[in-house]
């Protein structure tokens, strides 16, 4: 049972995250749009707006993905915002090497 309430757990947290997330991803994509109705077609930026349109959709895309996973486990998003989960961990940061 214990193992169940943490897992719980877990999933709202992540949903709360990836319903911050989805904000953050809502003013990325309209602001690369106005940039993009903004340029010339030619403009040099262009591609480079599109490129980053593409990966915000994608996010996008994950994200949502996340909330209608915990949607569909009954889970809905914890009440903790997301700085809150970022700033005041204890562990240290990840490592890739």
């Amino acid at each position: 049972m214990e193992r169940l309430t943490k897992a719980d757990r877990a999933c709202a947290v992540a949903a709360a995250a990836a319903h911050d997330l989805n904000d953050e991803l809502t003013v990325i994509v309209n602001s690369v749009a106005c940039g993009l109705h903004a340029l010339e077609p030619g403009h040099p930026a262009r591609a480079l707006l599109l490129e980053a349109q593409s990966a915000a959709q994608r996010c996008v895309w994950k994200t949502s993905g996340m909330l209608n996973y915990a949607a569909r486990r009954g889970t809905r998003p914890a009440n903790v915002p997301m700085e809150r989960l970022v700033l005041e961990n204890d562990e240290p940061a990840l490592r890739y090497y």
